[in-house]
């Protein structure tokens, strides 16, 4: 069957959609309408927003691309809250709150890689947030067009972001649970910058609580203390996260076997051990197990610390009732709308750099020092006794090398920059860069001397 909300395929007789966690079976008929999704383009909010476009449509919501009538140049997001699963009254004041103090909880925050809130209201029924407009792409839409898996130096990129602003919302006065991390709710900018999108179920850690009111969450990447076992704190998004990394790096599909993924690096053997061993603790069914905080996850991807695995790690309750204790899943892509490639396929081990670049790199230091060092001889030969002195000719005995290797550094920092193999390195681009910046500085160096004898003389 197919889910109403976002039209994801499911197998028959599935109580919720794998993707959005919509309802898809049971007894009760929702009371209120839960058209979510079809406003008209041109449709005016608040006498002040134009709907241009719908961008996209989950369990929590649809959102819009709008104009501002006020601000002419200016484009925003606007959600609208689903009603998909409001059963009756009393839960639509309960939905209507929540998605109170999801408008409040963002815009209390400023973080590069969340959006900012500016407004939010109600019109003929339905709730409204107006956040920033997030240009680029879901880290879902971009799998689905380039497949699976990612190059390990790309994921790592994105970890380190993720990483920063789970940090910042977790370190709050009051942390702040994400816990519903997924591809579809990461958006990656033009720039590169990732950014989270829909805090509708985020929640405010209450320390001494047991467990959480509601369960909710996307099953396959939600944490199994979502479920309703215990409460959910900053330990649920370090679980969501390494099943996000496991996926985009081995494309394999966690909703096959929700609590239970098989090692990144048996899936994907060019997946670096330290990492395959940090992401197998963050998803640890027993949160004690994980790592303590993002901080030290994102240490141990980088291999600055060091990974203790446990070997029997117990079945949990929710494996149980979700039948994640049975043998791991196929490898598929994200959903199985992605293609583009096999997800399984292992790609080669990325290189810290390239010959080129590492070559360019060092060249270009021992030229810039030597030249800066020949520099410092003429400037004081100049100074004290005139351009023919001792001083100053040994000066000029010293330029001569670097003014034959700055070039060369130059010219291979620039070789190794336009190389697609650098791309694929962990630090070959920046090699590169230091290259030919050395390059530049040896020459200004140069022209440099040239002046000082110029004037001297």
């Amino acid at each position: 069957m197919r889910c109403p909300v976002c039209n994801t395929p499911n197998p028959d007789g599935a109580p919720f959609c794998a993707e959005c966690g919509t309802r898809l079976s049971g007894s009760i008929t929702p009371a209120v309408s839960s058209a979510t999704g079809v406003l008209p383009q041109q449709t005016v909010l608040q006498g002040r927003y134009i709907i241009e476009q719908k961008l996209g449509q989950g369990g929590m919501g649809a959102v819009y691309r709008a104009r501002d009538l006020r601000l002419s140049t200016v484009a925003w997001a606007i959600k609208e809250m689903s009603q998909a699963q409001i059963t009756g009254p009393l839960e639509l004041q309960e939905a209507r709150a929540a998605f109170q103090r999801e408008a409040e909880l963002l815009a209390g925050l400023s973080h590069p890689g969340l959006p900012k809130v500016v407004d939010h209201f109600e019109q003929d029924g339905k709730a409204y947030l107006v956040m920033e407009f997030v240009p680029g792409d879901s880290l879902l839409t971009i799998a689905r067009r380039e497949g699976l898996p990612f190059p390990l130096p790309r994921v790592l990129d994105w970890a380190r972001q993720l990483c920063e602003v789970l940090d910042y919302l977790h370190n709050r006065p009051t942390p702040i649970i994400f816990r519903d991390l997924k591809p579809a709710n990461i958006m990656l900018t033009p720039e590169g910058r990732i950014k989270l999108v829909d805090f509708g179920i985020a929640r405010v850690f209450k320390p001494g609580k047991e467990r959480d009111t509601q369960a909710f969450g996307t099953l396959g990447y939600s944490a199994p203390e979502q479920y309703g076992q215990s409460q959910t704190d900053p330990r649920a998004d370090i679980y969501s996260l390494g099943v996000l990394l496991h996926q985009l790096l081995t494309g394999y599909d966690p909703t096959s076997t929700p609590f239970r993924l098989p090692p990144a690096s048996r899936v994907n053997p060019a997946i670096p051990p330290h990492i395959s061993e940090a992401i197998a603790r963050a998803v640890d069914p027993d949160p004690a197990m994980r790592f303590p905080d993002v901080r030290a996850f994102y240490r141990a991807l980088t291999g600055d610390q060091q990974v203790i695995l446990r070997s029997d790690a117990p079945t949990t309750m929710a494996q149980l009732r979700m039948g994640g204790a049975g043998s791991f899943g196929q490898t598929t892509p994200i959903s199985s709308p992605v293609s583009g490639g096999a997800a399984a396929s292992a790609s080669p081990a990325p290189l810290p750099t390239t010959g080129v670049a590492n070559a360019g790199r060092w060249i270009g230091i021992v030229s810039v020092v030597i030249m800066g060092l020949a520099a410092i001889f003429v400037a004081i030969g100049v100074t004290s006794e005139g351009a023919d002195s001792t001083l100053s000719g040994f000066g000029y005995l010293m330029a001569f090398l670097p003014f034959a290797t700055g070039p060369v550094a130059f010219l291979l920092g620039l070789i190794a920059l336009l190389s697609p193999a650098t791309q694929q390195t962990v630090r070959g681009r920046q090699h590169a860069v230091v290259a030919v910046a050395a390059g530049l500085v040896t020459g200004l160096l140069c022209c440099g001397i040239f002046t000082m004898v110029g004037s001297s003389g």
